[in-house]
């Protein structure tokens, strides 16, 4: 089932031109690891936040508001984030 946080991580790819294979080298994982987490077929690790937000040059305020439109109550690694990078 797709995610809200793998449609992020897509839309961020694909904003920015790039495949699969060169987000997944950034993120020093394999393509088919990032493929699985677009597809919502694995959780986004929660130390990924911080690396999206230096790789892409988001600011954090991008983030919290994706990640807060995405989140539900079973996610709290997400809610965690969000309160200890406060």
């Amino acid at each position: 089932m797709k995610t809200r946080l793998g449609d992020l991580l897509r839309n961020i790819r694909m904003s920015r031109g790039e495949i699969l294979k060169e987000m997944a080298e950034k993120l020093g994982v394999s393509s088919a690891f990032l493929s699985a987490i677009e597809n919502g077929k694995k959780k986004l690790p929660v130390e990924w936040f911080s690396r999206l937000q230096s790789l892409y040059g988001l600011s954090k305020e991008q983030l919290e508001e994706q990640i807060k439109s995405s989140i539900n109550n079973q996610d709290m690694r997400c809610k965690c984030w969000l309160l200890l990078s406060s």
